[in-house]
């Protein structure tokens, strides 16, 4: 069980290494979302003054035909640098990768879909190499999942949750209709509420389209004897302001030496209190939630549709 973080700061990164995290996702020029966007002379900066960290750069989106080739440059620019992996959901990112026969840890990431086992399976005959579990399952599936699968997953312990995107420009659109004036790219200015719900959710939009993220952050740090079967927990840092990470990082990578040192459910308790002090909006995401689908409910969604298509 090891801690990977999404670096939100360069300048944070002796820190983090400090805490002894040693695995970082950097968000790039391609990335789909991401806390903070690095350029190539950037991550080649970051790879050789830290020689001992693992990386893996964002390239997470599904996209166009016309941006396959500068993305294909672009892989080659990070094979040249040493990054040690990609986390991706574009099969065309496989490809390039297969066919250069370059040697990055490929994990994939396709947010919602990694949901059975014999799936990765397939999949990592294909020549990926790790994977994202999926968030929208229960913990207890993706329990089972691992004790199935060979290969490295990594689960998500803290952050954000993606909730839906669109590579249509839908807050552009909406101000354009609506003639109101809003700040579309701040990833914290604007949140959306469904009709008939107490949820909110993050929206915000850059170049690759429209992005909606939960309000409040999954949270996991009581439960890490049941995680421990997992290779990988993943800290999401985007919406975090600076101090929070470094807190919810120190956290999580000092439960994590506890556990290691058989302390942990004599200190998981002071770790909690110390959450709960920082007063970030916290959720359990689907982690205990079942999901299904009754006969009856069913046909009340098909009647409300048949009777508004009327």
């Amino acid at each position: 069980m090891e801690i990977v973080l999404s670096l939100n700061k360069k300048e944070r990164l002796y820190d983090y290494i400090d805490m002894g995290i040693k695995r970082f996702v950097l968000g790039g020029e391609y990335s789909f979302y991401a806390s903070c966007r690095f350029s190539l002379e950037e991550i080649k900066e970051i790879k050789a003054r830290y020689s001992q960290i693992f990386i893996y750069v964002a390239i997470n989106g599904l996209y166009d035909q016309h941006n396959i080739s500068d993305i294909e440059t672009y892989v080659d620019e990070l094979s040249l640098i040493g990054v040690q992996g990609l986390i991706f959901q574009d099969f065309g990112i496989q490809q390039i990768v297969n066919e250069k026969k370059y040697s990055f840890e490929m994990l994939y990431s396709p947010e919602t879909l990694n949901t059975n086992a014999q799936t990765l399976k397939i999949l990592n005959k294909q020549g990926i190499t790790s994977a994202f579990v999926s968030k929208v399952i229960p913990l207890q599936e993706q329990i089972l999942m691992k004790q199935e699968v060979s290969m490295p997953l990594m689960f998500q312990c803290h952050g954000v949750e993606y909730i839906a995107a669109s590579k249509r420009s839908l807050l552009s659109n909406y101000m354009k209709a609506s003639k109101l004036s809003f700040d579309l790219n701040n990833q914290q200015s604007l949140t959306i509420q469904a009709k008939d719900s107490d949820y909110q959710f993050h929206v915000f939009e850059d170049k690759w389209g429209t992005h909606i993220f939960s309000k409040t952050r999954l949270y996991t740090l009581d439960l890490f004897n049941h995680l421990s079967c997992f290779d990988y927990l993943y800290i999401e840092t985007l919406m975090m302001n600076d101090q929070e990470v470094i807190e919810i990082a120190s956290l999580y990578s000092d439960a994590l030496k506890s556990y290691k040192n058989h302390t942990y459910d004599k200190d998981v308790k002071e770790y909690m209190n110390l959450l709960f002090q920082l007063k970030t909006p916290l959720d359990r995401g689907f982690l205990f939630d079942q999901t299904v689908y009754k006969l009856e409910d069913m046909r009340k969604i098909d009647n409300e549709k048949r009777e508004s298509n009327h």
